[in-house]
């Protein structure tokens, strides 16, 4: 008897070289049914001829196209055009084992989870494979504790190392945020609308950074946009009347963010002149201790700064 459909969504932009070990690790998957959406968020390249060879090819591929909007508006209209009960989020320099579907729905079936966390391999450009295992046992707990749990990072908040049910975005109004870093903003979300997560320690994943990638440079719009996402999270947590519960968990994240920003300004190879490290530490850090506060009533007040000059 065929299980659950599995929609499996995959955003592409400037992605030819990789894209094809994706599509096949999740057409070789050994699970059925699932469709395969690929969204062509307006890549320049050669990925539109390599989506309809797929789709000509494979009855389960299908394709959404639209001009560029960004991974996130992609991810958001992959999900909106899924059939399926259950949605996974595969990025298109990535690929995943061939039991990925079969395992995380197997878990969800017999747990009743309404979202699966499992861990990942990290793959460096020169073939070294790293595992990382997530900093949680295996086990069931309940969407508030893994919402918390990402604040803290014990569970990433990547968007592709979890099977959800369609329904956490589609009946609950959950989206991804645009600008980059829109993880971090959606996945404590994401999770905070679910009964309950199941976690499996086990790799499925495979992460496969570049320095081409959206991590793989930086300058001064990946600390505004992460700063922007945890400002997502910030007034999450206000309007569903978290923030007292969630005080601690989220004051973790603002510690973590501000550490690793201020690691990729300072240590991290990037284009940044001295002054501008300069004017942007001294940003970070004002907004951080802003950040610290729950937003007041309106478009702006205490705890919203100006945005960042451009420089």
């Amino acid at each position: 008897m065929p299980g659950p459909l599995v929609s499996v969504v995959i955003p592409v932009y400037l992605v030819e070289q990789y894209l094809v070990r994706c599509v096949d690790s999740v057409i070789a998957q050994d699970y059925r049914p699932i469709e395969i959406i690929l969204v062509n968020d307006g890549s320049p390249d050669g990925c539109g001829d390599i989506i309809r060879r797929y789709e000509a090819a494979h009855p389960g591929v299908r394709s959404i196209w639209q001009a560029n909007s960004g991974l996130a508006a992609a991810r958001n209209a992959g999900i909106a055009s899924a059939q399926g009960e259950y949605v996974a989020l595969v990025d298109s320099d990535d690929y995943v084992e061939p039991d990925l579907v079969s395992a995380l729905v197997g878990i969800a079936e017999q747990t009743r989870a309404d979202a699966v966390v499992c861990s990942f391999f990290v793959e460096f450009p020169r073939g070294a494979r790293v595992a990382v295992p997530l900093l949680v046992r295996n086990g069931v707990i309940t969407g508030d504790r893994a919402a918390r749990l990402s604040l803290r990072q014990r569970i990433p908040t990547f968007a592709w190392n979890k099977l959800y049910r369609r329904d956490l975005f589609s009946a609950r109004g959950v989206q991804f945020s645009p600008g980059y870093y829109e993880d971090v903003a959606t996945c404590p979300r994401a999770l905070k609308q679910a009964g309950t997560v199941a976690i499996t320690r086990r790799p499925y994943y495979h992460y496969c950074p570049r320095r081409s990638g959206i991590t793989g440079s930086f300058g001064v719009r990946n600390v505004t946009d992460y700063l922007a996402a945890i400002d997502v999270v910030r007034r999450f947590m206000v309007e569903e009347g978290l923030w007292a519960a969630w005080r601690g968990d989220y004051r973790r994240l603002l510690l973590v963010a501000q550490a690793q920003l201020l690691v990729q300004v300072w240590l991290q190879p990037n284009s940044l002149r001295w002054a501008d490290r300069n004017h942007l530490t001294r940003h970070l850090c004002q907004r951080i201790r802003e950040l610290r506060l729950p937003p007041t009533v309106g478009p702006a007040g205490r705890g919203d700064a100006p945005p960042l000059p451009d420089r």
